[in-house]
């Protein structure tokens, strides 16, 4: 109960700082390890919609609408990482995107009709 309390109050603090340094009008860069993807957020000014950017594991970036409800959920389930880390994201080897699936034979199933 206790450490439940204490996880949900660090991810509030972290979701402020991320928060206040996209309001401050920094380029802040955040993580999302539930989901395996860094952010960009770009700045535009006062008034302007911010520009926010995404890569995977073993992806390249590519731009996320700034209106998009899953940005909120983004920066609320998120922590803070450097320049450097989001820079060398997509080199990181993703097991996700990398998957080598095999699909056995499907065994025949008779059916006796009688």
């Amino acid at each position: 109960m206790i450490t439940a309390s204490i996880k949900r109050t660090l991810k509030k603090i972290k979701s402020e700082i991320i928060l206040n340094e996209i309001c401050s009008g920094k380029t802040v860069y955040f993580e999302n390890i539930m989901e395996k993807i860094a952010f960009k957020c770009i700045h535009s000014g006062i008034g302007k919609p911010s520009k926010y950017y995404a890569k995977h594991f073993s992806r390249d970036e590519y731009e996320i609408d700034f209106d998009s409800s899953y940005i909120i959920m983004i920066v609320m389930e998120s922590r803070p990482i450097s320049k450097a880390r989001y820079d060398s994201y997509h080199l990181i080897e993703g097991i996700f995107w990398n998957r080598d699936v095999k699909i056995s034979a499907r065994p025949r199933q008779w059916a006796i009709s009688g």
